[in-house]
């Protein structure tokens, strides 16, 4: 029997989170490491709170060894922002290729279609 008597979530997007880790969340809500704030509460400026980002940082570079030359993005918005996101920032020439293989391509292919020539 799981502890909690929990569900595993295999479905896309949100998905089961261990419970050490959901037990650390409950334990820091109210006061976050000691700064009398739960991290929802914070500044995205205040000094706790980009400790959390450094850290994120990181943790990621060093899991996915993302070398020092490569930027790190924490964007919220999911993955039909990244739809304008990607060609807003990566087409400087104002073309892209883009090849369609099924619906998600294709959405990214129509939002791209706002922001360029798009070759597919």
């Amino acid at each position: 029997m799981l502890k909690y008597d929990r569900v595993y979530n295999f479905s896309a997007g949100p998905s089961t989170l261990p419970v050490p880790v959901l037990e650390e969340i409950r334990d820091e809500m109210l006061n976050y490491r000691g700064s009398g704030m739960c991290v929802m509460e914070m500044s995205h400026r205040s000094k706790v709170f980009q400790t959390i980002a450094d850290e994120a940082e990181a943790d990621l570079r060093e899991l996915m060894n993302i070398p020092d030359n490569y930027k790190v993005l924490f964007i919220q918005g999911g993955a039909t922002l990244q739809f304008a996101a990607i060609p807003l920032n990566l087409m400087k020439n104002g073309v892209a290729d883009y090849i369609v293989t099924g619906n998600w391509s294709n959405k990214a292919y129509q939002e791209a279609q706002k922001f360029g020539k798009i070759n597919l």
